[in-house]
């Protein structure tokens, strides 16, 4: 057996029967390499601490079906959260009110004057786009696009039967899960709510740049952490305008803010997202650098960061054409779902059902660097539910990347009950969410 599949089986052995002596074998033969992995958010003395506080987290946790195929990806991510929470307790927040106040009278009032009817279009909107593919197309097509079954029959390549079938499962599915919100919805709808899903989609987008606006987080490696920065907006066409950007301090040797080290190195993507449930977007702007002293740092491990690089989807996601001061170069597309550039796989993902029978489809844009410049590649993988770890606070839903084709490990990513998200790692590195950017610079020299 492989070891990877000996932690598995001892993980296994706890959540399914409750063995108790499983999970302490599990514990005890990586609990040097959990703390470890603890003290790159917190001091030494506070290592120990966090790593006792997230095994009682581990105890709690409810994998779908009792297995977890990643269990040292699993616990780094629960230790990466624990240590996050104890920064959180432990640290004064100066200007929170202040910023609240200010966001709070920035942010454009939405109109008070809504029907009941559109109110409640939006919610079943939302709440189809939060279920099962396998209804959630049928549901679309049938009362946003209103096809006939045989038009989604034939559009989905489905029996007219398996059509019927479907709708009438998505709709118990989404009436229950709005009654479970005390959202009433009426067998039938009057006419006046049969209307076009442009409103709907306008709320989603505002709603997607609400929650990504100004969304801050820590980058946590072996050898370089940093702060990463997302913003949104909407732009003329009504498409999100996202602008993710990271900065990283090489080897860890700064301890202040890692966008003033000498030893820098960042990265910055910005790209339009015309629809947010599907991330569909049209041309991606991939730039990164490096201070000198960093790119003879790189150098030495045979990577060089100087690239401003525009990626274009062509014949429907078939293609991307990636354009650089070297030319332009065609890369073939293969697989199913939509393509996302790596590090915003979570924005993706936190719109996703929690069902375990809900596998997603995912094309993961990323690259290989070398001192030729980047090398891109689309990894075809997976996403599904993986279960609850730990109480309502703190760690909450989990979902599993697999990225074993392309890293050699799958990865997670982490929300709360509400959908927001928490962080995503594996057991090499991890990026938490934190409140502000305030919260990301103590997160960051909180470890040293």
């Amino acid at each position: 057996m492989t070891e990877q599949t000996t932690d598995a089986d001892l993980i296994s052995r706890y959540y399914r029967a409750a063995d108790n002596q499983a999970l302490a074998q599990f514990v005890q033969k990586h609990r040097c390499w959990a703390i470890t992995r603890a003290r790159r958010y917190v001091t030494a003395d506070e290592a120990e601490d966090v790593v006792q506080a997230s095994i009682i987290r581990l105890m709690s946790a409810q994998p779908v079906g009792g297995r977890v195929n990643n269990p040292l990806g699993w616990w780094h991510t629960v230790i990466a959260a624990t240590a996050k929470d104890l920064i959180r307790e432990s640290s004064r927040r100066v200007n929170r009110e202040q910023c609240y106040a200010r966001d709070l009278s920035l942010t454009t009032p939405s109109p008070q004057s809504e029907s009941e009817d559109k109110e409640l279009v939006d919610a079943i909107y939302e709440e189809i786009h939060r279920t099962d593919t396998r209804f959630r197309d049928p549901l679309l097509k049938r009362y946003f696009e209103d096809l006939s079954y045989d038009e989604i029959a034939r559009e989905l390549e489905l029996r007219p039967g398996t059509v019927a079938s479907r709708l009438a499962r998505g709709i118990e599915r989404v009436r229950a899960a709005l009654g479970s919100k005390g959202i009433y919805v009426p067998t039938q709808l009057s006419e006046s709510a049969q209307m076009s899903s442009d409103s709907s989609t306008t709320n989603a987008t505002k709603a997607f740049v609400q929650r990504w606006k100004d969304a801050w987080f820590v980058s946590m490696h072996t050898t370089a952490s940093g702060i990463g920065h997302i913003t949104t907006k909407t732009d003329s066409k009504g498409n999100v305008a996202l602008r993710f950007r990271l900065d990283i301090a090489v080897d860890n040797a700064h301890s202040g803010d890692p966008r003033e080290s000498p030893n820098r190195i960042w990265l910055e993507n910005e790209f339009a997202i015309e629809d947010v449930h599907s991330f569909r977007w049209s041309t991606i702007r991939a730039k990164e650098g490096a201070t000198d002293s960093a790119n003879k740092l790189m150098a030495e491990r045979g990577m060089h960061y100087d690239e401003d690089q525009l990626i274009e989807c062509l014949e429907n996601g078939a293609k991307l054409s990636i354009q650089s001061s070297n030319g332009t170069t065609t890369l073939d597309v293969a697989g199913d779902g939509p393509l996302i550039p790596d590090l915003a796989a979570a924005l993706y993902v936190c719109q996703l059902p929690r069902d375990a029978n809900a596998v997603q489809p995912i094309r993961l844009i990323g690259f290989e660097r070398s001192m030729t410049g980047r090398q891109w590649s689309v990894l075809s993988s997976v996403v599904r539910y993986a279960g609850r770890s730990g109480p309502p606070v703190g760690l909450s839903h989990t979902f599993e990347l697999d990225m074993k084709a392309y890293a050699g490990r799958n990865g997670y990513i982490w929300m709360d009950n509400d959908g927001a998200l928490i962080g995503m790692g594996d057991e090499r590195e991890s990026f938490i969410k934190v409140e502000d950017e305030n919260s990301a610079l103590e997160m960051f020299q909180h470890k040293i």
